[in-house]
This record gives C-alpha cells, structure tokens and sequence, in this order.
C-alpha cells in the first residue's frame, strides 16, 4: 500500500503543471518541482462551483477542515479573502493573495449568507493525503488515460 500511495503521490506531482495551467511533462525535474510547490500549498477545505454571473458559491465543506471549524456552509458565496473581492476582474489579485499564503497561515473570508455578509477567521491546512490521492487519480483519468499506475504489492 505504501509503494501505491508513492506512486499515486509522484503522479500527480508531474501532472501538477497542468493543472496549474503550465505543460505536464512527467520529467523527474517537473516532478520533484511539483512535489515541492504542491506540499507547501494552503487548504481551505471547500468546494464551489463558478455561477453565470461570476459568483463563487461553496458546494461542499469537508469535514475536519479549516472551513468547517471556521463555519463555513454549504451555499455560502465567497466575497473576499484578506479582503480582495471574488471577482473575475480581481483574477490577479486573488492568485496573488494565494500565492503569499501557506499552511498555518490566518486569512479571514467574508461570504454572503442569506442576505448577509459573514466573516470568517481561519487557519489554513495542508491538503489532506487521502485528497490528493483523489485529485492524482481525477486528474491522470482526464488527462492521462493511456497511463496507468502499477503498484508492486
């Protein structure tokens, strides 16, 4: 099971620059760059889908995650993070604010809710094992059909 879990864990290492939008080439180079930048990211622990009219609005808070201790809700509609809007026309600003945070770090949300604006402090996380597992195995099942992974056990 271990072998598995490493495997599964260098995928989605070398397939982590398409996601983030960047060429995935599967080098050991890209992998290991990857590994790095993919083990140091921030975990709020929600899930959203993007509205028509641009809205960001929560579908799913994972148990045990920061969002759920902060309070998060299903249908929450994000506003701003560290009080950078949840617009298209803020894209930039928000990758930035993204950028500068890691696990560990304190950022404060504000979402709308029923009406009214919510804020809500919370402590970022890394991204749970079991999850990353799954986003390797959506990611190589979209991407990299013809790829499989072995696992010696």
């Amino acid at each position: 099971m271990t072998n598995l879990i490493a495997i599964l864990l260098l995928a989605l290492t070398f397939c982590l620059p398409a996601v983030a939008g960047e060429r995935c080439d599967g080098s050991p180079e890209e992998v290991a760059k990857m590994e790095a930048k993919y083990a140091e990211k921030a975990w709020l622990g929600v899930e959203y889908d993007k509205t028509d009219n641009g809205q960001y609005v929560i579908t799913k808070v994972h148990s045990r995650s920061p969002a759920e201790k902060a309070g998060f809700q299903k249908g929450d509609t994000l506003l701003t993070m560290q009080g950078v809007e949840y617009t298209k026309a803020n894209k930039k600003a928000l990758k930035k604010v993204y950028a500068n945070i890691s696990p560990g770090s304190e950022v404060q949300y504000v979402v709308k809710r029923q009406g009214a604006k919510v804020e809500l402090d919370t402590t970022l996380a890394h991204i749970p094992a079991d999850l990353q597992r799954k986003w390797i195995a959506e990611h190589m099942s979209k991407h990299h059909p013809d790829q499989q992974v072995v696992s010696n056990n």
